[in-house]
């Protein structure tokens, strides 16, 4: 997990240091001061990895959990799913239903400018 971490981390701020490099060659305002790259860096090398070594070390000292209850050796039969937890019905609901509402607001709102 710790490397996925880091790996994660380099890419992010490899990623944002070539895009505030274009910047700088730009003379944009918009770009970051070293110093204050340089500033992110140590807090993230001073605050974020000694405290993820820190919760792993007393995540591994902590005894493992315990189940409430002991599990049944046998399976139960899962009953039949309703109409409602079917993937079409799942779709409309959670993709076109919320577009319709925000498109039916903005065309109103457009109209009235």
């Amino acid at each position: 997990v710790i490397s996925l971490l880091i790996f994660f981390f380099r890419i992010v701020f490899a990623d944002f240091f070539i895009m505030n490099l274009i910047l700088w060659v730009k003379g944009s305002s918009a770009a970051i001061p070293f110093g204050t790259l340089v500033a992110i860096l140590a807090m993230w090398f001073g605050i974020s990895v000694p405290l993820t070594f820190v919760g792993a070390y007393f995540g591994f000292k902590e005894k493992p959990i315990e189940h409430p209850v002991r599990t049944n050796q046998i399976p139960r039969q899962i009953p039949e799913q309703s109409f409602f937890t079917k993937p079409l019905p799942g779709i409309i609901m959670g993709g076109i239903l919320p577009f319709g509402c925000i498109f039916i607001q903005l065309f109103f709102i457009l109209n009235s400018i």
